[in-house]
């Protein structure tokens, strides 16, 4: 079955000021982005998170609240779209195990060249794909966060 909304679980990682970023260099560029991804079939968007922060940074955590969703719809751009995808980025804020670093993957994603602490200041330096570098700024000051609701959770009927 074919849905035209791709969903990318996403981790939001932040320590000491800075956010975790995969570092990529491809035909755009130097760029940044939060690690994430597709959810595969048969796993939950929580599992998803986790999953694709270990395989881009190696970092083990756990997952918290959502910290916020973005979406991605190409016919609404009035622009050059680097993905013609119709994407909805739900971002946990994920916390570090203790005794878990991040670092790059023995078989890092195409174009990955790094995993990088970037201050929380030096976010307009970059370019980071999605520009949502002043939701991730506001959200670190802030922390408001959505609750996640999964079903398997609710109390029952009966």
């Amino acid at each position: 079955m074919t849905y035209h909304i791709r969903v990318r679980p996403t981790a939001l990682v932040l320590r000491d000021e800075s956010v975790l970023l995969v570092e990529y260099v491809d035909e755009n560029g130097l760029h940044y982005n939060l690690p994430g991804g597709g959810a595969e079939p048969g796993e939950s968007i929580v599992e998803g998170a986790l999953r694709e922060l270990r395989e881009e940074t190696t970092l083990e955590a756990q997952v918290g609240p959502v910290a916020f969703v973005y979406e991605y719809a190409p016919h609404k751009q009035t622009r050059d779209n680097i993905s013609g995808i119709h994407t909805l980025y739900i971002v946990f804020e994920c916390y570090p195990l203790e005794g878990s670093f991040p670092k790059l993957p023995a078989a890092p994603d195409p174009n990955q060249t790094d995993v990088k602490w970037i201050p929380l200041e030096r976010l307009d330096d970059i370019i980071l794909y999605p520009n949502i570098k002043k939701h991730i700024k506001q959200y670190a000051l802030d922390r408001r966060n959505i609750e996640m609701i999964e079903d398997f959770v609710l109390d029952k009927y009966f």
